[in-house]
């Protein structure tokens, strides 16, 4: 063996390691990020210890981003006073009281009756946001509560908090209280005062957003290797072998499985598609004209059969 041709081997094996090095590097990332990036932080609109506050707990179960609906499992707490004193052990309720909750899917108005134990409670909270900018999707919401009793037909409004949990798997939940410019206000006898409003923001988080990425990524890389083979194939730099073709077909028809496998399942139309998606189509389809041109150019012809004498 020469020398000369024994100089390109190290450079080969630098560029194999720093390839391994840095899909490693990668991995590892993903997997720091799916552990640590999937949690937000709780919200409260107040102390979540007063004991004269009607306290909304708030646990986030899913996210569906098309419909543009938050699932969440709502638990009330009632004040101590709305309890029985001589019985502190009672979770039953001495008292009743209303509790009023926007923006929410069907009954906006939760009413406990004197004897009732509040229950944990499914209730779906509509959100704004643009899925079309899927991964980079934020839906956010307001979420309004309110408790109060009604006395000789006169509404009483009761301290009211609300805590907002953050656990869905994939989203990220952050948020804020809004004291003014909401339109919200109650009036008692310490007169008219606004009510505090919970924004929330939702969106999706590090890992989903990686793990996007990368898939986007792999979808470019199969049309790149197509019009790699294809191109020197039609140059005449490589040999032309027909089962090819199979092989640029298979990765044409994988285009739409690994679209679909992307987390969140983006619906048709968004970015990704026209900027993305398509691309890669049409380069695979070009690379596939390219090679069919290449084996009319270079293919073996068929062999003709003389005629018998």
């Amino acid at each position: 063996m020469s020398a000369e041709s024994a100089r390109p081997r190290p450079r080969r094996r630098g560029i194999a390691i720093g390839i391994a090095v840095v899909a490693l590097i990668v991995y590892v990332a993903v997997q720091l990020l799916y552990a640590y990036g999937n949690r937000g932080s709780t919200v409260n609109s107040g102390d979540p210890a007063d004991p004269e506050a009607v306290i909304v707990h708030l646990n986030p179960t899913s996210v569906n981003a098309v419909t543009e609906r938050v699932s969440m499992d709502m638990t009330v707490e009632a004040p101590q006073s709305f309890h029985d004193p001589n019985d502190p052990g009672s979770v039953a309720l001495s008292r009743g009281f209303d509790l009023l909750l926007l923006p929410v899917e069907g009954a906006q108005v939760v009413h406990f009756s004197p004897g009732d134990v509040p229950t944990i409670s499914s209730t779906v909270f509509f959100t704004e946001g643009a899925i079309e900018t899927y991964p980079f999707d934020t839906h956010s919401m307001e979420i309004y509560a309110l408790a109060y009793t009604t006395e000789d037909g006169v509404r009483k409004p009761l301290k009211t908090n609300v805590e907002v949990g953050a656990n869905v798997p994939g989203w990220i939940f952050g948020g804020s209280i809004v004291y003014e410019d909401t339109g919200a206000t109650v009036t008692d006898e310490t007169g008219t005062r606004p009510v505090p409003t919970v924004a929330v923001t939702v969106t999706r988080s590090a890992s989903t957003l990686v793990f996007a990425f990368l898939l986007l990524g792999l979808l470019i890389v199969m049309p790149t290797l197509v019009l790699f083979v294809a191109i020197r194939t039609y140059r005449g730099k490589r040999k032309v072998e027909a089962t090819l073709t199979s092989w640029m077909g298979a990765m044409l028809f994988a285009v739409v499985p690994l679209r679909g496998f992307l987390p969140g399942s983006p619906p048709i139309g968004s970015w990704i598609d026209f900027l993305v998606v398509l691309w890669v189509i049409v380069g695979l389809v070009t690379g596939l004209t390219v090679y069919v041109l290449a084996w009319n150019r270079w293919g073996t012809p068929a062999a003709r059969e003389r005629p018998s004498p």
